[in-house]
Parts: C-alpha cells; structure tokens; sequence
C-alpha cells in the first residue's frame, strides 16, 4: 500500500510538472515568435526605403511605431502573461504538489490505507495471527471503541493472553452503554478471562464480576459454574454442587453438561454429599455419539440437527437437543431436563427410540426437517455411549 501511494504521487507530480513546463515552453515559443516577427518587419522596411517603395521621412516613422509596439508588447502585463510568470508557474506547481502530499499524508494518517490494507489481505486469506493482532490494537488504540476493544479481548484469550484479555475486556466495558444488550454477554467473556488470568482459580475480582452478572441474570449458566469454582475453592461442596446443578439446568450444551457433572461426582465424594442430602439434577440420561461419512454429507452453514428420544407410538419427544454440526464431535446428553412437556420426561419411560432430523436454521417450524439418523429401542439411564451413523 505504501509503494503503491508513492507511486500515485510520484505519477501526478510528474504530470503536473510536465504540464507546467510545457505551459512555459509555449510562453517561451510566443515570445520568440515575436521577435521574429518584428525582426521580419525591420528587414521589409529596410528593403522597402532602399527599393524606393518608401521615402525617408515614411521609413523613419514605421520604424519609430515598430519599435514602440515591440517595447509595448515586451513590458505588456496582462492577467494572462503574469500567471504564466515563472514564479507563478513554479507557485501553482508547489500548490498542486503539496495538496497531493497533504492528501496522501491524511489518508495514511487517518488510518484508511491500513482498513483498507488488511481487508484486502483478509479477503485473500493471507493474514497471519500476528498481523490481526497487530491490526487489533493498531484499531482500539486509535478508535477508542467498546467493539474494538472487545474483538482485541478475544483476540487474547485466543491467544492464551489472559492478563491482556482481562485489561482489554475493562475497557470495552466502560465504554460500552449501560443499557446495551451486549453487556451481559460482555461480562461473562469477562469473567471467564479473569478466571483463566488468575490460573483458573477463584479470586475477589471474580466475585465481583460475578455480582454482576447476577444482578442482570440470576441463571446465567456460564456465571452459575463459575461460582460452583468459587465454593469448590472454599470447601462449600454443598454449595458447589447447588451452583453447578443449577448451571447444568440453563445450560443444554452436552460437553459442557459432561463436565459439570464430573465435576459434581468430585465435589460430592470430596464433601460426603449423598443422593438423600441433595437429591441429582439429573436422573435419567441417554448419550449419544453421532457418526457420518464426509464424503456422504456436507455441513452447510445453517444446518441444525434436532437429536430426541421418543416413546414407540407417540409424536411428543420425551427429551430433545438441537446441536450444530460444529459440535458433533462430542457426544450428545439427553436428560431429563429435556423435555418439551413437563409432565413428560426420560424419568417416567424405560426405552425409547432416539431420531436425528437434519433441519435448516431459517424456518420456521425446524420439525418439518429430514431424518437421517435413527436407532431404536434405547433403554434409558445406561452407562453407555449409543452410537448412531448418520446418513441423506
């Protein structure tokens, strides 16, 4: 980009000084071609008084007038020939210069080449994670944006950068709104970095973000497992495992599901918390792990998988999950938090049929989408991963 605005300036210097010198050479050619003429003059004068075509007295006077005119015409100063002076030529030439330069100095000084720079690289796919970094901050720093300095905060915590995250993630903060949509998201990106700085222990910074939280979305999930760390850390396993129970409910992701409940299987044993002290959450499950050829299927960007348990004669799945095909790696978690009706659930069938349905984001009604995976006669509550191979 650089080389390319050097080039450009380069280019209309050149062409306004060429078009400046060649207004001074036409200059030059007139004023030659009237010394030619009068010079042309004086010769058919001369020729005339010597053939006799003119008389003494006649030829003095035309020689007096020619004179007079080349004098008139040499000391003339009319708005034409005084703006074809040379300080007015070399004056206008500076003027275009320095506007060109003025020009390009404040394209680059706003910060236009840069935009433009990495978008063009982007659309290319040759950025490298340094250079969007760098590009990151070059934007937040110049900005001073609640945006930008949330997409520089992810670009930490993606970076493993936490303490920088953390910073970053305060400074988006304070400039974005108090009534803005954004926060609560905002917060709970920001209470994850400040638990992955603090080397994923529980620390007062936390619960004061925490606080926070709360204070707009009492069952945020993501805040409820962060205070689950937060009592685990303070050897309040009951507490832990109430905080994690709770987030297990709000939150329907299968992989993240798993991992609170090992962690409450830890918090249980650790703290000698029964069944009958605190009756599970959870009672009934059924895992699911889906398989698929690639070269039979191709994700498209909005496709949904509808994943649900269903008893052998009745329409109403008894458990449901609606996972995109960026989490089919993990395994899917149908429980008896799952359903759709509360009078009906996991806990009350002893089998059922699980069906994968392939359904597309934007309508409407996602039940009207196409099977493409089934196994029938589950038992429900086994420890056991049922597999299911997907297939148009």
């Amino acid at each position: 980009m650089m080389v390319a605005s050097l080039l450009i300036v380069t280019l209309l210097i050149s062409c306004f000084g060429y078009f400046f010198w060649y207004l001074g050479r036409q200059q030059t050619l007139n004023d030659r071609t009237h010394e030619i003429f009068f010079d042309i003059r004086r010769t058919e004068i001369a020729d005339e008084k010597q053939s006799g075509q003119l008389s003494v007295e006649e030829s003095k006077q035309l020689t007096a007038d020619l004179a007079f005119e080349q004098r008139a015409s040499q000391t003339k100063s009319s708005f034409s020939s005084a703006s074809y002076s040379r300080f007015a030529q070399w004056s206008v030439l500076l003027f275009f210069i320095l506007s060109v330069i003025g020009s390009i100095s404040l394209y680059q000084g706003l910060g236009y080449a840069k935009d433009v720079q990495f978008h063009q690289a982007m659309r290319s796919e040759s950025l490298t994670p340094q250079q969007i970094s760098t590009f990151l901050q070059y934007r937040s720093r110049r900005y001073d944006r609640a945006e930008d300095w949330y997409y520089e905060a992810v670009d930490e915590v993606q970076a493993g950068q936490y303490s920088k995250a953390v910073q970053a993630f305060e400074k988006a903060l304070a400039r974005l709104p108090e009534e803005s949509q954004d926060r609560l998201n905002l917060l709970v990106e920001y209470a994850q970095a400040v638990f992955y700085a603090n080397k994923n222990q529980s620390s007062e910074r936390l619960e004061r973000v925490l606080q926070r939280i709360f204070a707009i979305a009492p069952n945020q999930p993501n805040a409820l497992g962060l205070k689950g760390v937060i009592e685990f850390d303070q050897a309040n396993y009951l507490g832990a495992v109430l905080a994690w129970q709770e987030a297990i409910r709000y939150n329907p992701n299968s992989a993240e599901r798993m991992a609170l409940l090992t962690a409450i299987n830890k918090a249980r044993q650790i703290g000698h918390i029964s069944y009958q002290t605190l009756a599970p959450i959870i009672t009934d499950q059924i895992t699911v792990q889906l398989t698929w050829q690639a070269s039979d299927i191709q994700w498209q960007p909005n496709d949904v998988l509808l994943v649900y348990a269903q008893v052998p004669g009745q329409k109403m799945p008894v458990a449901i999950q609606r996972v995109l095909p960026k989490d089919l790696a993990s395994p899917i978690l149908l429980t008896n938090l799952d359903a759709l009706m509360p009078t009906a659930n996991l806990a009350e069938v002893e089998q059922v049929d699980l069906v994968v349905k392939l359904a597309n984001l934007q309508e409407a009604d996602l039940t009207t989408g196409q099977i493409i995976g089934t196994k029938r006669g589950v038992v429900t509550n086994r420890k056991k991963i049922f597999t299911i191979k997907l297939a148009l």
